[in-house]
């Protein structure tokens, strides 16, 4: 009898063991599976290095000589975005321009937007990035990359150039004398868009968008946009010289005024002159800086 009370108590106590054995492989086995699953954006093994178009990594300050800021949405092969809320860097970060991800092996669509902008892109999917116009926040130079990447079990690094999708218009005010009470230089403008397709680099809606700058001591006014569902497009806009409470001392309007995405169009002359805002087309256009494709000049 005591034989088989021993017996049974030994069989009773592999049992056990076993049992905890499997319950343990069972813990480990899902602890794995979390891991390889879990996306975060922490050190990780894939390495994504976001540059200029230019290659020209020797530039001083590397991408904080083009953006302040850095936004990464990564989506999955469903569509669906990774990160609960875009990553972002600034220029004041010792990595700006490298992010070092942990993700589960995969294809993954990654779209990166570098701006100046006080707030960060809303990358919405890999079709639509959309900025805000509220607190007075306004465009500024913008670059983007999209493009897939494959994830696997070993290490990954990609480098990702990055390429201009605005234009810009810039107002070159070559009067003898302004007004001593000029302070502001207001551009408003219809046909551009605020927002665009990473997949195609076009705005995608038809805004009106308002900039209000600073005089400054060189009288030259910028002001930037997405050419709306093409590479390039026509402006209508009025440009208003006021005070610092905001009357207006001179109001031109210039229509059809041309973007083209990664140029420059100019506009120069004696804004404070007498004339009714025509301009006419100079017969020249020229590459005035390495990065943007050209410019083209007008005068009013």
């Amino acid at each position: 009898m005591t034989r088989w009370i021993s017996d049974a108590m030994e069989s009773l106590y592999n049992r056990r063991n076993s049992l905890v054995l499997v319950l343990m492989a069972v813990v480990v086995v899902g602890c794995e599976k979390a891991i390889t699953e879990d996306v975060t954006a922490d050190d990780g093994d894939v390495v994504l290095r976001f540059q200029h178009n230019s290659g020209d990594v020797t530039r001083a300050g590397g991408m904080a000589a083009y953006c302040s800021k850095l936004n990464v949405q990564l989506f999955d092969a469903d569509g669906q975005k990774v990160f609960a809320t875009v990553k972002t860097q600034t220029s004041q970060d010792d990595d700006f321009g490298t992010m070092s991800l942990k993700l589960s092996a995969g294809t993954y669509t990654v779209v990166a937007v570098g701006h100046s902008s006080v707030k960060s892109a809303t990358i919405k999917s890999p079709q639509v990035v959309q900025f805000t116009a509220s607190d007075g926040e306004k465009l500024t130079d913008t670059f983007c990359h999209c493009s897939q990447i494959t994830v696997s079990d070993e290490t990954t690094d990609h480098t990702l150039p990055m390429y201009r999708v605005c234009a810009m218009v810039q107002f070159v005010l070559e009067d003898e004398a302004v007004p001593t009470d000029f302070a502001y230089f207001k551009m408003e403008y219809t046909g551009g868009s605020a927002n665009f397709n990473p997949t195609t680099s076009e705005g995608i809606t038809k805004s009106s968008q308002s900039e209000n700058r600073p005089r400054n001591s060189l009288n030259i006014h910028q002001c930037y946009t997405f050419p709306y569902l093409s590479e390039s497009c026509l402006l209508k806009m009025t440009c208003s010289a006021t005070d610092s409470d905001g009357n207006i001392i001179r109001q031109r309007i210039f229509t059809d005024v041309p973007v083209t995405r990664n140029r420059i169009t100019t506009y120069r002359g004696p804004f404070f002159g007498e004339g009714d805002g025509e301009f006419t087309q100079s017969d020249f256009g020229f590459v005035v800086h390495a990065d943007w494709d050209g410019e083209e000049f007008y005068e009013f």
